[in-house]
């Protein structure tokens, strides 16, 4: 079986005035093995949050009752950000879905001066999503039947085991798309290591990390810091990655691997 890995990707890069300053690099490992490598030299900023919908297949949450979810998307606010504009999308077998997925960033360019730091180029990975590739066939009809059952039968476990909110550690992490991932820094002098959300900004070098693990036969990404036991939560990401027309053609054309859509 083949899987699909999604990346979508804001950059924002440091203008130092009268210098060229050198682009950021990025690295993609699976298991282990090179899947990418890429350059970002200019600022990737994202979709305006009003205009997300718009984007968007509607037949699913039509066919399947689920109209009310867009309007959740219309109204989904994190860090005052939307969308990125920018996704790779890579075809993995599923035999070569093991250990992590490696994101390594080489992205020192700032005004450090002295052991003092006010700007740096920054990037942040808001979508990192892996799923069969399958799932997406016919408009993503199979992932958003399944992201219905994830978010009824959530509801349920939730009133069955008593939890509070989804940040309950008796409810699984989301799916398809991991909501944090581990960084390790080439140095700690100046940053730890430590887990982030998707919506935080980085600088500087580092390898993000995600554990893949398999759960109902399937694989997913995995939280290093998370409990892996409890029931998995849909997440909003997962509706874009599941229904967003120009990753929709993408994911459908021939040539299926190391794709790019800006």
């Amino acid at each position: 079986m083949k899987y699909t890995l999604v990346l979508g990707i804001a950059y924002k890069k440091y203008k130092y005035p009268g210098y060229k300053l050198s682009p950021g690099n990025i690295v993609v490992y699976v298991g282990g093995r090179l899947i990418d490598a890429f350059q970002i030299d200019q600022d990737v900023t994202f979709v305006r949050q009003d205009t997300v919908t718009s984007l968007l297949d509607e037949t699913w949450y039509s066919r399947l009752g689920l109209t009310r979810w867009l309007a959740r998307l219309e109204n989904y606010n994190e860090s005052n950000d939307s969308m990125p504009k920018l996704f790779k999308i890579y075809e993995i077998e599923e035999q070569d879905l093991n250990g992590l997925v490696e994101i390594k960033v080489d992205n020192s360019h700032s005004d450090h001066n002295n052991g003092f730091m006010k700007n740096s180029s920054m990037i942040r990975f808001p979508v990192i999503g892996l799923f069969p590739s399958h799932f997406v066939e016919n408009g993503g009809e199979q992932l958003m039947r399944i992201l219905k059952k994830i978010s009824e039968g959530g509801v349920k476990h939730e009133k069955r085991a008593g939890c509070k909110d989804l940040s309950d550690p008796r409810l699984f992490h989301t799916w398809p798309c991991v909501g944090s991932f581990y960084t390790r820094r080439q140095s700690e002098k100046f940053e730890k290591n430590k887990e982030l959300k998707g919506y935080c900004w980085i600088g500087g070098d580092f390898t993000a990390e995600i554990p893949i693990k398999t759960k109902h036969r399937i694989k997913y990404l995995s939280s290093i810091a998370h409990n892996e036991t409890g029931f998995f939560m849909w997440s909003y990401w997962g509706l874009i990655l599941a229904t967003c027309k120009q990753l929709l053609n993408i994911y459908n054309e021939d040539q299926r691997s190391n794709r790019t859509k800006d």
